[in-house]
């Protein structure tokens, strides 16, 4: 939830700035920044208040080298302790006299990521690319950022941009090929996810498409399109470029079936792309997407819960054959954990969870998830053990901090430790009284030990 507080410093530092009053604003932003950690605007603003200061005379190198000594010892400590909102002070600490610096922009900006602020982590690597633009380490950052706070197309142009500088670049290319998946189910993305040239790598034949596809626009031109890539196919009914070509455009149109057969038949007659299979398996997760809705807008209680277990049982064996291809893939591996915890296969999604805790941005839910699995096994002091991990990883009061402290909460009311419950859900109802239902849960509580 925003912080009211943090919202009204904003706004302070904001006005300061209209002024060119750079030290108030500066300052009003730091306090922002004390009550909401992921206020993106006031640590993006903090960070371009910081080069307009400097903009006339920039510290020198030694006057840099020996203002910053406290906050890159306080940086080293935090890295230490691994408390990652620790060293996201720490960073700032250093930026505030020496804003140019990448490699602690950089540095703030995986704190960020660890500690899951996903809007702090975004406004770091933009402050990042501020001091340099063509920083790949920073595109990525900032891709990374946008696909977790789920806007895959802006952050496909990010690694698109990683990509021009750093055409070898794995990670880059590697996220690229998952957000052009994405984006393709999404008609207004379609056009922009097809661009990449994972899809299409004949020259040519990009060329070729890609003045098709300029045209694309309203349904009346992708059914023009899909005709044009139809008549092409008479000729060449397995080429995998056009039958890519063709599934976007169906899956633009909704039309899951014809886009799923078309992606299928691809990856048929390019079997080592297996891209495309994740392809038709997004789409079948969306059409299973729809079939939910269609269901729930029936009032149909039955059928709606029948296409849920369908879908759950299709997630399963979606990731689990992603895994098989991708074993390294540890986000993957997280996906099919959390599957397996919601069809009731608490040792497969133990396993899972296992593995993924070595993802320093997966650390904390996989910690979670590991503790809830072990709740619903019953193994109690296990749960306690895995929520405590990640507890003592999860920085400040983030949601993610109250939903951890919510579940020791219910935990220790299942051991019928009701005063430890209650302390627990005071942490949380003390900054924020309507988080779930802990108001609730602490009233209950109460009346248990006074003995009603």
């Amino acid at each position: 939830m925003a912080s009211p507080q943090a919202q009204k410093l904003v706004e302070k530092a904001q006005d300061a700035a209209q002024r060119r009053a750079w030290d108030a604003a500066i300052e009003f932003f730091h306090q922002a920044l004390q009550y909401d950690p992921d206020q993106g605007d006031a640590r993006l603003g903090l960070r371009k208040a910081e080069f307009e200061k400097y903009s006339a005379y920039y510290p020198s190198t030694l006057s840099r080298m020996f203002s910053t000594l406290g906050g890159r010892f306080a940086m080293f400590v935090a890295g230490l302790t691994k408390k990652p909102d620790r060293k996201m002070e720490a960073c700032e600490k250093v930026l505030l006299k020496d804003p140019k610096n990448i490699a602690v922009g950089l540095t703030l900006g995986a704190a960020a990521e660890a500690a899951g602020h996903k809007n702090a982590a975004l406004a770091a690597y933009r402050g990042a690319l501020l001091a340099d633009a063509d920083s790949v380490e920073a595109l990525k950052g900032e891709g990374r950022a946008l696909a977790a706070l789920g806007k895959p197309r802006e952050a496909l142009l990010s690694y698109e941009k990683a990509l021009k500088l750093s055409p070898r670049d794995q990670e880059a290319a590697r996220m690229r090929k998952n957000l052009a998946a994405e984006v393709s189910i999404s008609a207004t993305g379609i056009d922009r996810a097809e661009h990449s040239r994972d899809v299409l790598r004949d020259k040519d034949e990009t060329s070729r498409l890609e003045d098709q596809a300029k045209v694309v626009r309203g349904e009346d031109d992708i059914l023009k399109s899909v005709q044009a890539i139809e008549d092409a196919l008479k000729s060449s009914p397995n080429d995998p470029k056009l039958l890519t070509e063709l599934g976007s455009r169906y899956a633009a149109l909704k039309d899951f079936d014809r886009a799923i057969d078309a992606y299928e038949r691809a990856y048929k007659a390019q079997p080592t792309n297996f891209s495309l299979r994740e392809r038709a398996g997004d789409l079948k997760i969306a059409r299973y997407d729809r079939l939910v809705r269609e269901a729930e807008q029936s009032g149909d209680e039955a059928a709606t819960e029948a296409v849920k277990a369908d879908r759950l049982k299709f997630h399963v064996e979606e990731y689990r054959e992603r895994v098989r291809e991708h074993p390294t893939d540890l986000v993957l591996h997280f996906h099919l954990g959390r599957s397996l915890y919601q069809v009731g296969d608490l040792d497969g999604a133990i396993a899972e969870f296992q593995q993924t805790i070595r993802d320093p941005r997966r650390k904390i839910e996989s910690l979670t998830m590991l503790g809830n699995c072990f709740i619903r096994k019953g193994m109690h002091d296990l749960a306690e053990n895995q929520l405590r991990k990640a507890l003592e990883e999860a920085p400040g009061m983030t949601d993610r901090t109250k939903d951890i402290l919510y579940s020791i909460g219910k935990l220790k009311e299942m051991q019928d430790k009701h005063s430890e419950a209650l302390d627990e859900y005071k942490k949380i109802y003390e900054v924020d009284i309507h988080y779930r239902d802990v108001s609730a849960r602490m009233d209950a509580l109460k009346k248990k030990l006074a003995g009603g």
